[in-house]
């Protein structure tokens, strides 16, 4: 047995499996969910007129959710119109909306197609409502409403480039050992 190989070769072999045991590699894969709640096209609003509709949104437990609504106004008559769409969260009414008991969480004017976003915090019922009672002319709506969760999954692995060096030197390591461990010693004094 030559010493200085074999204690060569442990050392490599646990400086690479410490190398290889320390360093993770970190893997995050997105995870986007989603949900429709309401798609409609050709949603006429007369003018001037309300349009009212309540629509139960469920939330995804555990994340952060965004309703996401797109808008497009288009004029049969060619006129112009002042369209407002406004949402509410009805709180203990299921009628929309009652004034006093709901929560206004939007309140904006319709260009030809508007995006809106908002973070919700609750589920329950939401009332949508479009406005077109400061015009004469009706206004042809097309709506999609969706909910969207996105979180991230973490996965903490040991394969990364790292992770195979020292996995690489510990075998190198383990090689040199056992090659020293089988080689017959060297006396200087025989």
């Amino acid at each position: 047995m030559q010493f200085k190989l074999v204690a060569f070769g442990l050392a490599l072999l646990i400086i690479g499996l410490v190398t290889y045991a320390s360093i993770p590699a970190v893997h995050t894969t997105p995870i986007v969910n989603e949900q429709f709640v309401w798609v409609q096209k050709g949603v006429l609003v007369q003018g001037p007129g309300l349009y009212e509709t309540p629509k139960n949104i469920t939330l995804f437990p555990g994340t952060n959710n965004t309703l996401h609504v797109n808008v497009t106004q288009s004029q049969p008559t060619g006129g112009s119109s002042s369209l407002r769409f406004e949402l509410y969260e009805l709180n203990k009414s299921q009628t929309c909306p009652a004034a006093g008991e709901s929560t206004i969480l939007i309140d904006r004017s319709v260009s030809d197609k508007q995006p809106f976003n908002l973070t919700l915090t609750s589920e329950g019922t939401y009332c949508f409502v479009f406005d077109n009672q400061h015009s004469q002319s009706s206004s042809s709506i097309d709506i999609s409403a969706w909910v969207s969760s996105r979180t991230d999954k973490v996965l903490v692995a040991r394969d990364g480039s790292a992770n195979t060096a020292g996995l690489g030197l510990g075998a190198l390591g383990l090689v040199v050992a056992l090659w020293g461990y089988s080689r017959k010693s060297i006396i200087p004094w025989e």
